[in-house]
């Protein structure tokens, strides 16, 4: 076959005829390495101008004249993107460019370019609108937990007696101390409850001492208990309420076990628990929802929050309960006899309508069964209103240390009570002693106006960062109550056994007992090991990019090669031609 000198520039007259154009590497300014099936009699080769194949270079007949850097250089940027549309590796744009190709034919082309582009362009449109909507998922864990991962609950223990027959009796009450008696009596009449006046803070204070001096205290409610983590097997009896802390809820004073320092409250709160708990001080945790408990093992088990390695009845908390009837007032309680069990996490709040009632002369076993929900650490990235939580250093409460979705609520009910009426509930925390407490008519009636006021802001702060609203919200800051990122629930079941029924003929240790004044509960965790929840993203950034990838080179053909490929062709030949041209001037 006949070869070209690497540096020998043809004229037309000068080509053999037995040498195909196909053979060329060049025909005018496009490549034909590609396009050897085509014809040498559809070439109509232009006479002005030859094409070396060893020599990118166009050789024209008639000198041209100077030109500027700036045309150089767009001279050889257009040269390159030519080339790069021709050789490249994308998926039919060369045809499109075939200089052999009539125009039905380039237009076929353009056609089926234009319907992978749309196609594709539609399907990455779609991909981004669900990673943008939906840009996580909740999963099942798939390696169980073990419960001493987790905080055993919080047990409130509330008794159905207010006020006690031997401090007060509410029938011959009158004036202010009825008044007191109807705030914490659920059987006083409506009437009772309202005051002319707010309280001034001696009759604060009156208050205070009436509702917890009226009460029964801790040792008169809580006769055993056994809290294997400290007693072993065996029932205590005389230490029991170093367990339990006081603490006011929506039905009155009750006492809670495995409570966190001030009830999970502030440190600005610690005036308030002072008035009903002489012992309330604030003290640090090595514990938290997004932190979790020190990775040690053994754990350490008088870590606040109490925790137990096993499950089962011999593992949980077991309480004796004693009720004196002769202290029962019908005019305060009505015929309610028993206690009222709250079972919630340590971080949570009392004041719930979510309860459990305790009846007399039962044993009542409650098994709990956690559920946690994780998120991933890549979710921080993402905005609160997005991913729809709220990891604890992201929304500070006024009241409450721990971010979780109802202590929100109950947060901003109290924040909105004290802006728009001025007062809170006696039983609602406090900075400040001095704070007014709600005692009229129109402060009870502005008490209700406020809860709907916030149970609707708060419907309507969700709807408007719903999945179906979300992305076109113009809010900076979340104003929903969201989810903690990191949380633990607890489900309960309730099982009822009798328990013995010759007690009033017998002697206890507390003194004689009657029928319907001792109960048992025990509250235990279920199985040993649990599965969580976990929210992570539904498309991490390696995936995300891989799947655009994936799609850009089904339809095109488009990849990294394409990108170095663009960047020669458009940018570093260009630029490295200019450079020796400009070298050798």
């Amino acid at each position: 076959m006949f070869e070209y000198h690497k540096n020998k520039i043809n004229e037309i007259n000068s080509i053999p005829n037995n040498l195909s154009v196909e053979e060329n590497l060049y025909f005018r300014d496009f490549y034909l390495k590609d396009f050897k099936y085509i014809s040498p009699d559809v070439v109509n080769l232009n006479k002005n101008k030859i094409i070396n194949k060893d020599v990118e270079k166009v050789v024209i007949n008639e000198k041209l004249g100077p030109k500027s850097m700036l045309e150089k250089w767009i001279s050889e940027v257009m040269k390159g993107l030519k080339q790069f549309f021709y050789q490249g590796s994308l998926h039919g744009v060369k045809y499109i460019f075939e200089p052999t190709f009539g125009n039905k034919e380039k237009a076929t082309w353009v056609i089926i370019m234009f319907i992978s582009i749309f196609i594709c362009a539609v399907v990455i449109i779609q991909l981004f609108c669900k990673w943008t909507s939906t840009p996580f998922v909740n999963v099942i864990d798939s390696v169980p937990t073990p419960i001493w991962a987790v905080p055993f609950p919080t047990v409130v223990i509330c008794p159905h007696l207010h006020v006690k027959m031997s401090y007060a009796n509410v029938s011959e009450l009158e004036g202010l101390q009825e008044f007191f008696a109807a705030m914490v009596c659920p059987r006083m009449t409506k009437d009772n409850k309202y005051w002319s006046t707010r309280l001034d803070d001696m009759q604060f204070h009156m208050l205070s001492d009436f509702v917890v001096q009226g009460a029964p205290s801790c040792p008169e409610v809580v006769k055993a208990c056994n809290w294997p983590a400290l007693h072993d097997t065996k029932w205590e009896m005389d230490k029991c309420c170093e367990l339990f802390q006081p603490i006011f809820t929506n039905y009155g004073l009750c006492f809670a076990f495995n409570s966190l320092p001030l009830n999970a409250m502030t440190n600005d709160t610690q005036a308030w628990h002072k008035t009903f708990d002489v012992d309330a001080k604030p003290s640090a945790l090595n514990w938290g929802l997004d932190i979790g408990y020190p990775k040690v093992f053994p754990p350490d088990l008088t870590m606040k929050p109490l925790r137990v390695m096993a499950s089962g009845e011999a593992n949980g908390l077991g309480v004796e309960l004693f009720l004196n009837n002769t202290e029962h007032q019908y005019a305060c309680e009505g015929k309610s006899l028993g206690f009222t069990i709250l079972i919630s996490s340590p971080t949570d709040h009392v004041y719930t309508s979510t309860v459990l009632r305790l009846p007399m002369d039962r044993m009542t076993t409650i098994e709990v069964t956690p559920l946690t929900y994780k998120t991933d650490f890549s979710l921080r990235a993402l905005s609160p209103y997005r991913r729809q939580c709220f990891f604890q250093n992201e929304k500070r409460l006024q009241y409450y240390e721990f971010y979780t979705d109802s202590n929100c609520k109950h947060d901003l009910l109290v924040q909105e009570a004290r802006k728009k009426c001025n007062c809170v509930l006696f039983n609602w925390p406090r900075k400040f002693i001095w704070e007014p407490v709600c005692t009229t008519k129109d402060d009870f009636d502005c008490i209700s106006s406020v809860e709907a006021k916030v149970e609707e802001q708060l419907i309507y702060a969700y709807y408007a960062e719903s999945e179906d609203e979300r992305g076109t919200s113009q809010a900076q800051e979340s104003q929903s109550c969201h989810p903690s990122c990191n949380d633990v629930i607890y489900a309960s079941q309730v099982f009822y056994s009798d328990l013995t029924k010759e007690m009033e003929n017998g002697s206890h240790k507390w003194g004689h007992l009657r029928l319907g004044e001792v109960t048992q509960i025990n509250v235990h965790f279920y199985d040993d090991m649990f599965l969580g929840q976990h929210r992570h993203a539904q498309y991490d950034d390696y995936y995300f990019v891989g799947a655009i990838g994936g799609l850009l080179s089904l339809f095109l053909g488009f990849s990294i090669i394409s990108v170095a490929e663009l960047i020669f062709f458009v940018l570093l030949k260009p630029a490295y031609v200019i450079l020796i041209e400009f070298n050798q001037k």
